[in-house]
C-alpha cells in the first residue's frame, strides 16, 4: 500500500431512515455531499441503500478523504452552507425520527491481513 493510500481517511456514515423521511433527508445528503465534493482533500464518495438484509441501518454513506488534515476544513464548510440555508441537523434529524452512527477509517493493508 503507497503512503498516500496509508494516509487516507473514510468516513462511514450509517443511518436508520423512516420511510416516510427518505426523501427529505437524501435530498439532505445530496446537497451536503454536493459541498464535501468541492473540498480539497476529498477523493471520493458513495451512498448506498440497503435493500435486503436485517438491522437498523438503511442508509449508508462513504466518505474518502486524502488525510486527516482535510477533515476541520471539510467540516467547517459543511456547517457554513447549512448556517446560510438555515439548516440545524440535529433538528431536522430528531423530526424525521432518523438515527445515525459515524465513524473514521483508515484503510487496512493487504500485507496485514495476510499476516494475521
Amino acid at each position: 500500500m503507497s503512503n498516500a493510500q496509508e494516509a487516507r481517511v473514510v468516513r462511514v456514515n450509517s443511518f436508520s431512515v423512516p420511510n416516510d423521511a427518505r426523501d427529505e433527508f437524501m435530498r439532505l445528503v445530496e446537497r451536503t455531499h454536493e459541498v464535501i465534493r468541492k473540498q480539497p482533500g476529498y477523493i471520493d464518495d458513495l451512498i448506498l441503500e440497503r435493500n435486503s438484509g436485517p438491522g437498523p441501518f438503511n442508509l449508508i454513506t462513504i466518505l474518502q478523504f486524502e488525510n486527516e488534515n482535510v477533515l476541520q476544513p471539510v467540516i467547517a464548510a459543511v456547517a457554513r452552507s447549512d448556517a446560510e440555508a438555515g439548516i440545524d441537523r440535529q433538528a431536522l434529524s430528531r423530526r424525521l425520527g432518523v438515527e445515525s452512527m459515524i465513524g473514521f477509517y483508515t484503510p487496512v493493508a493487504a500485507a496485514e491481513l495476510l499476516a494475521a
